[in-house]
């Protein structure tokens, strides 16, 4: 697996993340890496850490030192290393508690952006950066819904700082791709806001969260209107300039993500 760096965070994140539920129960003991998670409240005001896929994968987790921990606020999101112990009396009742007692650390809350509901033509943008990827994926907690970007930069400069935009054109009619029907897509392009210094670091990710209530709420009503039990989503980036850095010549697409409209009731 291609290693990457992260770009602007702590190093709890060495590799590749992956934007799917760690939490198979597999064993007494679990250690999760690169969990992406937000901070909210549960129905009983315990401020627990819901993982990617919740509720469709897997439980929320309660974590005393990030539960107590003031840097981190209600929305935020983060990434956190966890370790679970399935036989601990703590995780004895989880079917009537709705959550696991773990330990583990979490980065520093994300950076948070809006997702905007219009479209950008190809102009390059002032001090516009490529990507050479985009992961994608939709967190749900009680009161949140948050889309997890990760875009990925071939090479970037220690310490560089970015600002994204993210848009999704809210007319668009959703598009067969690769054989998964009806499928949206958003879009991520990146500028640099700040110059970085030597050394370079290759392969690098640099993840923020986007506000995705009204996505979530959005896709959920088309699809169902549909009759389908899937969201289908993608992200678009820019993979290459024309010959004179004015325009975007060509583009790069994740690949698909999904939540299910049926279980995904909040």
């Amino acid at each position: 697996m291609k290693k990457l760096k992260v770009l602007g965070l702590a190093a709890i994140a060495a590799g590749m993340f992956s934007l799917t539920s760690c939490l198979d129960g597999g064993g007494n003991q679990q250690t999760i890496p690169n969990l992406f998670a937000i901070v909210d409240y549960s129905s009983t005001m315990k401020t627990l850490l819901y993982p990617v896929g919740y509720p469709n994968q897997s439980l929320p987790l309660y974590i005393s030192s990030i539960a107590n921990d003031p840097t981190y606020s209600a929305g935020d999101c983060v990434i956190a290393n966890v370790q679970i112990d399935y036989d601990s009396p703590d995780n004895a009742n989880i079917s009537t508690t709705g959550f696991y007692v773990a330990t583990g650390v979490a980065s520093s809350p994300l950076a948070k952006y809006n997702l905007n509901f219009s479209s950008l033509d190809s102009t390059a943008l002032d001090n516009e950066l490529l990507l050479s990827g985009s992961d994608v994926g939709l967190l749900v907690s009680n009161n949140y819904k948050r889309i997890i970007a990760i875009p990925n930069f071939a090479s970037v400069l220690t310490d560089q700082k970015n600002d994204y935009t993210i848009t999704m054109d809210y007319d668009q009619e959703p598009e067969a791709v690769d054989g998964t029907e009806r499928v949206y897509t958003l879009c991520i392009r990146a500028q640099k806001r700040e110059e970085g210094k030597a050394p370079t670091i290759s392969n690098a990710i640099d993840p923020i969260a986007i506000e995705g209530g009204q996505f979530y709420s959005m896709l959920k009503s088309k699809e169902s209107a549909a009759g389908k039990k899937v969201v289908n989503y993608r992200m678009k980036y820019p993979l290459t300039f024309n010959s004179d850095s004015t325009k975007i010549a060509t583009w790069g697409y994740s690949q698909i993500s999904q939540f299910s409209i049926e279980e995904a009731s909040n």
